[in-house]
Formats: structure tokens, C-alpha cells, sequence
């Protein structure tokens, strides 16, 4: 691959004509550059379509806001199967190999845009190999219950999903996100021999209801650690399970740790996906802004935190599960941007008390690997933690086969252990 003026117009040809790009577009009507090594490409945009593209244009070129960084960059990145941190646009930024300049709302709004505009540069070098659709079964053995858990006199509707005898396992799923996120867990007819997995949706997500005895759209029901636990806790009891095995994704991760530090008694084991303490970032007033349909871009956001080798069937999927109310998304990274920001708390989680596994995914630039291992190694030796190649921030439905035999290998290390 070779940007320069030709591949440029090559590429706007392929987005112009490319029906994905131009339905999530269609609201796109701006001008913004893209500053590749020494060469600067302002595009026009109406619509979705690019009706201009002016090259090392001067100060007075109308422009948005810009895009910068190294031509190997921008190569890597429009590459069929890019390393990590390289997968996305907002993953390039966040990883420091990028540059934005300018207004940065129209990269929020446009993110999913973008994300197909990156998949149309892949695509000029031919079809791009993802694994097939795997996840059909003529019979589904997950079933749907409500139960109720009362907490400081707050009456909640808690819709779960369950399947499985044997061993509870709470599913915590990510933050905005629903349930559905553990499919693939729920119909594996292997483990479910074993083990009950109950993967519940939080209050005021997927098919759990608003707190019945407060006003959700009135006031600010931010995300806390303490009140999460002991919403867990009164879940187990509704529930009726004890000492479960807690599995948590994301801010669930996050979770599992705070568990594993208030009440560890209550669990035999803890396993965090993406988790960490302390976290940072994401808690921003951009996810309630009306400028600003949080639930259109989550789409760019899903491709920004995994690999591109995710089957359409899980791509879809995992883009619907993330459509929780906004303020749902913005109570919930509460916890992460904010509430798990002491740094003392690592010191304070005893892993003797409970069987702590952490694992990060190298596709992740939203908790990074590094990230994950220092965390681990700053709550004690006796944390188990790894690393999942090829694996993003959503490693139970981004490739459930691959993510398996990890997940396998840690229930039967927590059996042994009993």
C-alpha cells in the first residue's frame, strides 16, 4: 500500500460507493483533514458522501478538526489484519500513535462513520477473512426470570438469564452494556453441566427496570463501589446461591476486585476481564449530550477495544447489547473514571481470602495490558493474571472460541482449589 494522491482518490471512490458508509453517514455533513507525514488531505463531506478533496490546502480551508500522524501509521492501520492498538482510529488516538487537533465532538458523533471508512481502505486490498457465524442452535436452553432485590429501601425489578446445574456463577456484564454479552457462555452445553451461570442485567439495562422508588430520569444515580456490592450481595440472597463464583467484564472486572476486597467470604473465586485498580477516564458529560446519540456510536467504540476478526454475527450483536439508556452508560463509568480511582486499594484486597484471576485483553487500549499486570502484581503474588492474545475489552462475545480455553482452564484451577 502505497497513500498518496491516487490511493486517496481511490479510497473516496470506495466509501462514496460503499453502502455501509454512506447509512451511517448519512448525518455526516462537515469538513475535517487528515495530516499523513508531510501531506494534508481536506475532505468535504455532505451527507456521507465526499464531494471534495483538497491537498496541502492553506490556513483558510474550512477543516473541523484534523487527524495526524506518521504515514506508517496511517498504513498499519488501513492494513487487512493490524497489531494491536493499531485496529481503529480511536484506539491509534488513545494509544498515543495519533494526533486530533481541532473540535473533538464530531470524532464522537462520527466514530461509527469513521470505523467504516477504515473498513472500506482494508477492503481496497481485497475481501477481508472473519471467522464464520457459528452461533446458531435450532434450540436454545437459556431461559429469562425477574427476581427482586431491595437495597437502602429501593425496591429493583432484576431481569436474569440463567443455564447450567451445578456451581453458581454471577455475570457481571460491561457498562451500558445488558446480559447478552454471555451468550455464548449461557448455550455452551459443556460447562453448563457443571456450572449455573446467571448473567443478570443491572437496574435500568436491558430488561431490568428503572428503581421502582426513585425517579431514574430526575436524578443522578451515579455508579458507586459501595452500592454495587451490596446490590450483589442482596442479589445472591434473592437468588437464594451462595458463595458463587463472581465473573465480571469491564466495570464487572472492576467489581470483582471491589468484591474481592469487601467481601470475599462470600465468593469462592473472582475473575476480572479488563478490570484494574485504580482505572481512569470515560466518566464524561459527553454520554448525555443531545449532540451527541451515545447509542450511534457505540458501534465505533466496540471496533476501537477489539480485534478486526470478529464474526458479523457477534459484531452485530455486541453493537445492539450496548444500548442502555446514555445515562446508564454515564452512572456506570462513574465507577471506572471515578470511584476506583484510590490508590490504596490494591493494598487493601487480601488475594489469600479469595481466589483472584485478572486477565487483559491485547487488543484493549481502554485497560491495556500493562495496566491489568500491575494492578495484579500490586495486590499480591498469589493473583493469577494473563494476558489473552488476539482478544480485545469484550473477550466472551468477540470470539468465544478463542476466549474459551482460558476461561476453562480457570474454573478447573478454582475447583482444584476447593
Amino acid at each position: 500500500m502505497k497513500i498518496d494522491k491516487s490511493w486517496i482518490d481511490l479510497w473516496v471512490k470506495a466509501i462514496n460507493q460503499d453502502p455501509a458508509c454512506l447509512s451511517n453517514g448519512f448525518m455526516f455533513s462537515d469538513s475535517f483533514t487528515l495530516e499523513i507525514s508531510e501531506n494534508r488531505y481536506t475532505f468535504h463531506v455532505q451527507k456521507g458522501i465526499i464531494e471534495r478533496t483538497v491537498i496541502n490546502s492553506g490556513p483558510l480551508e474550512p477543516s473541523t478538526f484534523t487527524l495526524s500522524a506518521d504515514i506508517l501509521v496511517w498504513e498499519i492501520l488501513f492494513s487487512h489484519n493490524p497489531p494491536p492498538m493499531y485496529q481503529a482510529i480511536f484506539s491509534a488516538i488513545g494509544a498515543g500513535h495519533m494526533k486530533i487537533e481541532g473540535d473533538i465532538r464530531p470524532i464522537f458523533q462520527q466514530m461509527t462513520t469513521l470505523s467504516y471508512w477504515v473498513q472500506s481502505a482494508r477492503e481496497m486490498s481485497g475481501p477481508i477473512e472473519i471467522p464464520p457465524n457459528t452461533d446458531w442452535r435450532d434450540e436454545w436452553q437459556t431461559v429469562g426470570r425477574y427476581t427482586n432485590v431491595t437495597i437502602d429501601g429501593c425496591r429493583h425489578k432484576v431481569f436474569y438469564f440463567e443455564a447450567g446445574t451445578g456451581i453458581p456463577v454471577l455475570c457481571q456484564h460491561t457498562a451500558g452494556n445488558e446480559n447478552r454479552e454471555w451468550r455464548h457462555l449461557l448455550e455452551d452445553r459443556e460447562l453448563t453441566k457443571k456450572y449455573r451461570f446467571i448473567a443478570y442485567d443491572l437496574p435500568a439495562h436491558g430488561k431490568s427496570d428503572p428503581p421502582y422508588d426513585k425517579d431514574f430520569f430526575a436524578e443522578n444515580q451515579l455508579l458507586t463501589s459501595d452500592w454495587i456490592t451490596r446490590f450483589i450481595i442482596e442479589l445472591q440472597k434473592s437468588l437464594k446461591i451462595e458463595r458463587p463464583i463472581f465473573l465480571g467484564c469491564s466495570i464487572g472486572g472492576v467489581i470483582a476486585l471491589h468484591l474481592a476486597e469487601l467481601f470475599p467470604e462470600k465468593f469462592r473465586a473472582v475473575i476480572a476481564l479488563a478490570g484494574a485498580v485504580p482505572t481512569s477516564g470515560f466518566f464524561h458529560d459527553w454520554w448525555i449530550d443531545p449532540a451527541i446519540n451515545s447509542n450511534l456510536i457505540q458501534a465505533g467504540l466496540i471496533d476501537s477495544v477489539g480485534p478486526t476478526d470478529i464474526s458479523k454475527s457477534d459484531r452485530q450483536i455486541n453493537r445492539i447489547c450496548q444500548g442502555s439508556h446514555p445515562k446508564s452508560m454515564r452512572n456506570d463509568l462513574h465507577l471506572w473514571g471515578a470511584d476506583n480511582a484510590d490508590l490504596n486499594r490494591a493494598s487493601r484486597i487480601d488475594p489469600t481470602k479469595v481466589p483472584i484471576f485478572m486477565y487483559s485483553g491485547q487488543y484493549d487500549f481502554t485497560c491495556p495490558p500493562e495496566l491489568v499486570e500491575e494492578s495484579a502484581n500490586a495486590i499480591g503474588p498469589e493473583v493469577h493474571y494473563e494476558m489473552l492474545e488476539n482478544l480485545g475489552h469484550f473477550p466472551m462475545c468477540e470470539n468465544y472460541p478463542r476466549f474459551r480455553p482460558t476461561l476453562v482452564k480457570t474454573m478447573d484451577k478454582i475447583e482444584s482449589m476447593e
